[in-house]
């Protein structure tokens, strides 16, 4: 956790150091960002992080939590209890491309927070972001099942990473040369992914997972 002091400063100034942690720890990883260097980016005195952090590792921890906090209000926040995991699907997929065209940098440290060097760091936090999103799919999934719109033979844990699977491959791609290249190559895809051939592959994977849900006739 911050120190205190975090909170006593302008709203403006704890945003932007928390901006532009994420994106040096982004850009750089977490071994190669430099604290001084991070403090010349905030417009702060060098060595200044070091009053609202204890050390880069409670920064980049923080960081991660704020990240993934976003990203989760981002997607799931606005979402109704009485919808069904068609609904889920739809809003998942369409919000978070939404966020990761907001913000790349925490989609790029998502990805890189298993990494060796930092992972003894975020395990916990991953291991808590990971199963909140897979009871929730997991949840809608036996709703479906039970209100007879998603077929009953489904291994509902496999699917529900299925679908977090495939979600989080689409949102690398936005942010992953690495990951767009995979992408372009097995969908055939000739050239850079512009934002429509993103929001064509986006649609495409969302009516093939409806359709491998909805129960067979």
């Amino acid at each position: 956790m911050p120190k205190d002091t975090l909170n006593n400063i302008p709203q403006e100034k704890r945003e932007r150091i928390l901006r532009e942690a994420a994106l040096a720890f982004a850009e750089r990883g977490y071994a190669a960002t430099d604290m001084a260097a991070l403090a010349r980016r905030c417009g702060i005195a060098k060595g200044s992080i070091y009053n609202y952090f204890e050390s880069k590792e409670e920064l980049y921890v923080y960081v991660c939590r704020d990240g993934m906090e976003k990203s989760r209000s981002a997607v799931w926040g606005d979402t109704d209890e009485g919808w069904n995991i068609y609904q889920d699907i739809d809003h998942m997929f369409r919000s978070g491309v939404e966020f990761a065209r907001a913000h790349p940098e925490f989609i790029s440290i998502y990805l890189n927070a298993g990494s060796t060097g930092v992972q003894h760091l975020t395990q916990d936090l991953i291991v808590e972001l990971e199963k909140r999103t897979a009871d929730q799919l997991k949840l809608r999934l036996r709703q479906g099942i039970n209100d007879g719109v998603v077929r009953k033979d489904l291994d509902v844990n496999l699917t529900a990473w299925i679908i977090n699977n495939s979600y989080v491959m689409l949102l690398a791609a936005l942010v992953s040369r690495h990951f767009e290249l995979r992408m372009r190559e097995y969908l055939d895809i000739p050239n850079r992914m512009s934002a429509e051939d993103v929001s064509a592959q986006r649609e495409r994977t969302i009516q093939l997972l409806h359709s491998f849900l909805r129960p067979r006739s």
